[in-house]
């Protein structure tokens, strides 16, 4: 769906904007607009207050849905598109300030506690709605998140909402909820039986999140501790395929160091386990949504392209594998309650069915979700025909959601231009670096240095679940 913009071509530099410190600040939190308030009025289920910033833009706060405090701003010369920013409720960031800069209206609103994606998802609708009411409709809206965001941006763009031209999620839960998680709960699962099976961690069905986080962190201590637990922990961070990438370099680490790579698998394991999201996702999906049982971890491991990695760290630790493996096999597996199973693949998994431009972006050494992810979303997305509307982005850095500003406008560019277009441009690595100087060019604020790059492939997530597995999990 392509859509005209009002006035001022997307192409084309827009009136500079103040700094959004200023301009929200003229939206005091009493200060209600007449023209806002008397011609028009917030859409159902959010409030709003603001003004006109004379001559400038329009900007205004307020709060959606479960009291998600949203901002917005609309430039005087809007070029009549707009972004969506899920997690980005003060629109801080140069991505937000360059976006005004050349036109565009943002609304940016906070994400819920406890990963409540559906209302998340619900939020974009409504900010949507708020932004029609307090400022203009919007003849284009694109959404673009980051991590839970960049999950929500996904959720909404499968749901397809009539109101959507374009997708931009950014380190964010391609796999979907359950492959996700489950790949998680088995890299918690295997640190846990190898390293200390007595570890008050539990892992699923949490009752207690801070003392959870301790054992988890406690665990991971001990890992690192040891030549032993080291190799254990390379074991565990391969059920997860977590990237081994230098944070000065953000080059990956060589296999043959397999002392630096280790490290950086330890750096990761606790954000990568995720025990400070999930007690909270389990309260709000209904129970535990994460299995193990059935699984063949051995099976696991050898497709995971670490076997290689495996096997040599167990050898300088002095370890059998062989007994490692029994050990992972005889352990006594977890189970999902199959209705929150069933909640969590209706409200955060994928049909893979696309009507709009879809553009992820994600950085390479992400421990929290790797690249794997990604392959797991084209897969779900092949195979309902709507590749053609899919491309995947890929920044060679270290972390998560590690990305300059240059880098995410020139996603967003490229997504714009493809809706303007409706064809993809080329989005090599070379042609990404032009189009990041086609914008460095058009702006006078601070964006960093682009580092696209084409990123191996670690094929797809053991544990593919996605709307080919809906129902199957019986318990």
């Amino acid at each position: 769906m392509t859509k005209t913009p009002q006035t001022t071509s997307r192409k084309s530099t827009a009136a500079k904007a103040l700094p959004l410190v200023a301009l929200l600040a003229l939206a005091g939190p009493g200060a209600v607009s007449p023209a806002a308030a008397s011609e028009r009025p917030a859409s159902a289920g959010s409030s709003f207050s603001g003004d006109f910033a004379p001559g400038l833009e329009v900007v205004g706060q307020g709060a959606l849905e479960g009291d998600a405090p949203y901002s917005l701003v609309k430039p005087a010369e809007w070029n009549g598109a707009i972004v969506v920013m899920p997690g980005r409720p003060n629109l801080s960031g140069t991505t937000a300030q360059w976006l005004i800069e050349q036109g565009y209206g943002v609304i940016g609103y906070d994400l819920s506690d406890g990963w409540d994606l559906v209302q998340d998802r619900r939020n974009a609708g409504a900010a949507v709605e708020t932004f029609t009411s307090v400022a203009g409709s919007p003849e284009t809206v694109v959404v673009s998140g980051r991590s839970q965001g960049g999950l929500a941006t996904r959720i909404i763009a499968d749901s397809q909402p009539a109101w959507l031209d374009g997708a931009l999620p950014m380190c964010g839960g391609g796999a979907g909820a359950v492959s996700t998680w489950n790949y998680k709960l088995d890299t918690a699962f295997a640190l846990r039986e190898l390293v200390d099976p007595e570890s008050p961690m539990q892992i699923q069905n949490i009752t207690d999140r801070a003392a959870e986080l301790r054992a988890m962190n406690d665990l991971v201590a001990k890992a690192a501790s040891t030549p032993e637990g080291r190799a254990r922990a390379v074991l565990a961070a391969a059920l997860s395929k977590i990237p081994a990438v230098d944070p000065v370099s953000d080059q990956e680490i060589p296999a043959g160091d397999l002392e630096a790579r280790t490290d950086r698998y330890l750096d990761h394991l606790p954000f990568a386990m995720g025990s400070h999201v999930r007690a909270g996702y389990e309260q709000t999906v209904g129970g535990a949504f994460s299995w193990n049982t059935g699984v063949d971890y051995e099976k696991s491991l050898k497709g995971s392209g670490r076997w290689s990695e495996i096997t040599a760290a167990y050898q300088a630790a002095g370890l059998s594998l062989a007994e490692d493996l029994q050990t992972l096999a005889s352990a006594e597996r977890l189970a999902a309650n199959p209705e929150a199973v069933g909640f969590v693949e209706r409200t955060a998994t994928f049909t893979g069915e696309l009507s709009v431009p879809v553009l992820s972006l994600h950085t390479s050494g992400d421990g929290a979700g790797t690249t794997a992810d990604d392959e797991a979303y084209a897969s779900v997305v092949r195979s309902t025909g709507s590749a053609p509307l899919l491309r995947e982005l890929y920044v060679s850095s270290d972390g998560h959601c590690t990305f300059a500003p240059i880098e995410e406008i020139t996603s967003l560019q490229v997504l714009f231009d493809r809706i303007d277009d409706g064809r993809w441009g080329a989005t090599s690595p070379q042609a990404l670096a032009e189009v990041a100087d086609g914008v460095a060019e058009r702006s006078e604020l601070e964006l960093g240095g682009q580092r696209f790059a084409k990123v191996s492939s670690t094929g797809t997530p053991a544990r593919l679940w996605d709307a080919r597995n809906w129902g199957s999990y019986t318990g």
